[in-house]
Parts: structure tokens; C-alpha cells; sequence
């Protein structure tokens, strides 16, 4: 059997056990459901040692001495735990969508999305991958502002059709990552809103380095060079869960672009106070960040001197919400 007919039976393979495994907890209760989620997410910490190792270095070039090993682990172990209610949420999506908002969510700051989409030149939503950042995508088109999605495809091509299903259900439209530019553009023309994810390492040459914790990152400009060249308002979204159960969904004040004669710059400095935001919700927040993703990964050209001390600031943990864990009860899948 050749290597890609072995990799697509094992790609079968898993998003057969996947499916059974969110049958299954599609029987239980969801919070049922999300506590078993929380305890696989824990276990896979403990059988990936590669993953968490990841998540502790990231913790600690982030935070530095401010954050002892021991509170390092715990919110490691929080964010695994974080992850998998994420993953476990899926299989209560279909009756998510069925419920009415008010059982899900608790909005703030809707008017900020709402005064951007009445300047007539669409919306570009910005996030991490921090707090429940599906459940905001699937959600967003009750505000009545149409909704596109940037993703990225998964590898397994099942899982992935399996996920774009999910998401299409809700009425968002999905635009693949690899050849964005028309559909955003599109959809900006349209009035629409676009949701767009910039807080992964940019591979290659096609990244902006900006300071996040304080380390060059490799970002995205996707975002800035979007709203430069079309004049969209740039809006921030973040979520994180409540004690009974629901997710906060909170829209921020437009983050403010300007064009200079140099648009290398302006994007860099677009993009700079786009991941400040980011890096701020986090520092509130950490056990809700994606930490097992090496963010840090595409260095600096060489030449280009690099500041290996993090940001100045404190970790600001959240108050415990709900459940045994900082993540809380909240809960899913992925804006790619």
C-alpha cells in the first residue's frame, strides 16, 4: 500500500472514531459531555509529552520568572483541559444551533459591530484562538450581520468536510485561506462581516514580525493589508465562559487604521495593535489561549536583533467561572 493510499485510510479511520466519539457524547447531557472532554484534553497532555513541552515553553518565553514552573504547569494542564471542551462541544453543536441565544451567550459590545456595519464598507472581525471562538462564528449571523469565515482546511479531509457542514448550518459562508483575496473582497463589497484568526506563527516569507510577549512573531497581515486597501473597519471579538453555563461574547471599539506612504509600515503597525489586543485578553486570561501551538516557531531574518525578554505586565488569571478547571463550562471547534 503506497504512503498517501495508507494516509487516507488512516484519515478514514480517525474520523470514523471521531464521529462515534461524538455520538456518544451526544447521548449524555452537555455538560456531562464537556466534563469528559475537559478529562481526554488532560489526558492527552500527559501522553503528548511533545505538545505540552510546547505549552510550557511558550508559557514561560511569554512570562518569564513572573511565572513560576508550578503555575506554569497548572495552566498548561488548564489549557489542554480548555481544548478538550472544545473538541467534546462538537458533538452539541447541531442542538446549539437550535437554542436560542440567551441560553448561549451574553453579548457586549454589539453596537461597536453594528455602527461598523452601517459605514457600508463591510466588517473585519478579528480573534485568537482563545476562549470559544466557534461558538462566536456560529453565533454571529443572529446579530444580523452576514458572516464569512477565513479557514484554513484540515489534513483530513473527513474531519474537515465533516467541520464545514457544522459551520454552513449556522449560515456562515467559509472562504479557504489558501486563496482568500476574492471572497474577502466580496464579501467586504456585500456588507458583510469577515472573521479572520491572526494569532498562529506565520510560515515562510509571507509574515510580519511583531512583538507579541515581548518575542517577534510571525503574523499574518491578511487582516491589516485587508482593511488598508479597502478602508473596512477592524473590530475585535473575544469570548470566554460564564459560571452557569453560557459563554461572554464581547466586541471591542474598532481598532484605528491609518495610511502613510509607507504601506509595508502601516501594515506592521496594523498588525502590531491588532495582536496587542490579542496579547492583552490573554494575559487576563491564559488558561483559554491555544499554548500547545509553537507561536514562536519562523525566527527573525538573521541580522534582525532579537529581544528574548517578554513584555512587561503580569499574568492576570481569571477568576475560576464554573467547573474544576479556569477554563470553565464554555465551549469548540476552530476559525482556522
Amino acid at each position: 500500500m503506497t504512503g498517501s493510499r495508507l494516509r487516507a485510510v488512516a484519515d478514514l479511520a480517525l474520523y470514523l472514531v471521531a464521529r462515534a466519539l461524538l455520538f456518544l457524547l451526544a447521548l449524555l447531557p452537555r455538560r456531562a459531555g464537556l466534563a469528559i472532554g475537559r478529562g481526554i484534553g488532560r489526558a492527552f497532555a500527559i501522553l503528548s509529552s511533545r505538545h505540552r513541552r510546547v505549552a510550557i515553553e511558550n508559557l514561560a518565553r511569554a512570562f518569564g520568572p513572573s511565572l513560576p514552573p508550578e503555575a506554569r504547569g497548572r495552566i498548561a494542564g488548564s489549557a489542554f483541559a480548555h481544548l478538550g471542551m472544545l473538541c467534546a462541544d462538537a458533538a452539541y453543536l447541531p442542538r446549539l444551533l437550535r437554542a436560542p441565544t440567551e441560553r448561549l451567550a451574553v453579548y457586549e459590545g454589539v453596537e461597536h459591530l453594528r455602527a461598523a456595519a452601517a459605514e457600508g464598507r463591510g466588517v473585519l472581525v478579528f480573534s485568537g484562538h482563545f476562549g470559544h471562538w466557534e461558538l462566536i462564528a456560529l453565533l454571529q449571523p443572529r446579530l444580523g450581520v452576514p458572516f464569512s469565515m477565513v479557514v484554513r482546511p484540515l489534513n483530513n479531509r473527513w474531519l474537515d468536510g465533516h467541520l464545514a457542514r457544522l459551520r454552513a448550518r449556522a449560515g456562515n459562508r467559509l472562504i479557504p485561506k489558501r486563496d482568500a483575496a476574492r471572497g474577502v473582497l466580496r464579501a467586504l463589497r456585500e456588507g458583510g462581516a469577515v472573521a479572520l484568526l491572526i494569532d498562529q506563527n506565520g510560515r515562510g516569507d509571507g509574515g510580519v514580525f511583531v512583538d507579541y510577549f515581548g518575542v517577534p512573531a510571525s503574523t499574518t497581515p491578511a487582516l491589516a493589508t485587508f482593511a488598508l486597501k479597502t478602508g473596512a473597519p477592524i473590530v475585535p471579538v473575544f469570548s470566554w465562559p460564564l459560571a452557569d453555563g453560557r459563554v461572554k461574547i464581547a466586541y471591542g471599539p474598532p481598532v484605528t487604521s491609518r495610511r502613510t506612504e509607507s504601506l509595508p509600515e502601516d501594515i506592521r503597525t496594523l498588525t502590531q495593535a491588532c495582536t496587542a489586543r490579542i496579547e492583552d485578553e490573554v494575559r487576563r486570561r491564559p488558561e483559554l489561549w491555544f499554548w500547545m501551538h509553537n507561536r514562536w516557531r519562523t525566527r527573525p531574518p538573521a541580522g534582525r536583533v532579537e529581544d528574548p525578554q517578554p513584555a512587561a505586565g503580569p499574568v492576570v488569571p481569571a477568576r475560576r467561572t464554573g467547573g474544576p478547571d479556569a477554563g470553565g463550562p464554555g465551549v469548540a471547534g476552530a476559525w482556522r
